[in-house]
């Protein structure tokens, strides 16, 4: 099988541009006229929006522009799809060419960008069976199968992240999920489901939910997220589920670039500030909203010890009309790189108040101690939330022993 040198990329039924790949890790992309009249920038400053061929920025992503880098899965994805082409053209990994794998990814991609020619166009229609596919999934992460089940392979071949997880459309009114592919019925949206890996607790699921509902008590605008009880025989387990925001009704697709993408971040390791993370959305967005949201997620992660916050872990949803910070997620109890924040607090990994409200002031965000009182209120919260959604005891105290220390940081300014 001969390897891609050219893709067409699109969005939404529209022509957006073309990459083309030259020896040497050299990949240029052009923007169709079309689109130029009409759309707009994938990537401000980091995209010229014009109709010049050009090459990405920085070669961190092997010579791809960070905002295609984002089409492409992490660990979990790439783990499935490098198993895939090796069993169907016999490339190892490192033959893999950045083009392969978008062409691989094809219509599957996280946001709005679409690839052609893909090499995998086939799309499973119908039910989806969780139970089918988390088995499968722990089975390929403890290495005692080198088959991977086709449907988990489309299923939960774009998530991004580390942790198992697959793609699926779901509805309030019924408790069989669909594939995502395709026009969904009336009632149906697109949604994450997310296994556990080898490393997490039993109670992943409802620690994860409960997370999700003390950000949204913290003021972070969140997806909609749910419980998903999955039977595997007699064994029956509670996956966290979310919404989609890179998705909206039938089938549009929203466009989404990550921080990593924007500023070509390498976001495997600790390479940036909090102040990186707020200049970025001041650039981007033009509103002081929207980096006062940004702050207040800075918040969040510190007092929630949510320490995996690297530059992948925020994101932006643009169209011709302007950007936003896209709503929170990837938000739980997490350890980081030894024990610190992967994104630093003013020089600090871990910080107490004086360094979260020195960023506050760098960027005139005057309510900033309001901010950080109600985010405290909400963590705060977390016993009668972890209690809500069945996390068990021993995680529940662990956590909660963790959040206390935190605290003790922030406690001469008071809880709104």
């Amino acid at each position: 099988m001969k390897h891609i040198d050219r893709l067409k990329v699109s969005m939404n039924d529209q022509s957006v541009g073309v990459l083309v790949a030259e020896t040497g890790n050299k990949i240029w992309f052009e923007y169709d006229a079309a689109w130029l009249a009409e759309g707009f920038d994938l990537s401000p400053q980091t995209l010229s929006f014009s109709s010049t061929a050009q090459l990405a920025k920085a070669p961190l992503f092997d010579g791809l522009h960070g905002v295609f880098s984002d089409s492409l899965p992490d660990g979990w994805g790439l783990l499935l799809m490098d198993r895939e082409l090796k069993r169907r053209f016999d490339w190892s990994r490192h033959e893999i060419t950045p083009l392969d794998r978008l062409a691989y990814i094809g219509s599957r991609a996280m946001g709005a960008l679409v690839y052609e020619p893909e090499y995998d166009p086939q799309k499973l229609e119908g039910e989806v069976d969780l139970g089918e596919l988390a088995a499968s999934s722990e089975r390929v992460l403890k290495g005692t199968t080198t088959d991977v089940l086709q449907a988990l392979r489309i299923q939960g071949g774009s998530p991004g992240g580390a942790r198992p997880k697959v793609t699926v459309a779901r509805s309030a009114a019924s408790a069989v999920c669909l594939s995502g592919f395709g026009r969904l019925p009336d009632g149906y949206s697109h949604w994450i489901v997310k296994f556990r890996s080898e490393d997490d607790v039993q109670d992943m699921g409802p620690l994860e939910k409960a997370y999700a509902e003390m950000a949204r008590l913290a003021g972070i605008e969140m997806p909609k997220t749910e419980i998903v009880e999955v039977r595997q025989g007699r064994i029956a387990e509670r996956f966290f589920a979310v919404q989609r925001f890179d998705r909206g009704e039938n089938n549009n697709r929203r466009h989404v670039l990550s921080l990593a993408g924007f500023i070509y971040a390498n976001y495997r390791q600790p390479c940036i500030e909090y102040e990186t993370v707020l200049q970025a959305t001041a650039m981007l967005t033009k509103s002081m909203a929207e980096v006062e949201r940004a702050f207040r997620l800075m918040v969040f992660n510190v007092l929630s010890h949510n320490k995996d916050d690297h530059a992948k872990n925020f994101a932006f949803i643009g169209d011709a009309t302007g950007w936003k910070l896209s709503p929170g997620f990837d938000l739980t109890f997490s350890a980081g790189m030894a024990g610190q924040h992967t994104t630093a607090i003013a020089g600090h990994g871990n910080p107490g108040l004086d360094e979260v409200l020195s960023v506050g002031n760098k960027f005139h965000i005057h309510r900033a101690k309001q901010i950080v009182g109600e985010v405290r209120y909400a963590i705060s919260q977390w016993k009668p939330l972890a209690s809500s959604w069945g996390v068990s005891r021993k995680t529940a105290q662990e956590v909660h022993a963790a959040l206390t220390a935190i605290d003790a940081r922030f406690s001469r300014e008071p809880i709104v």
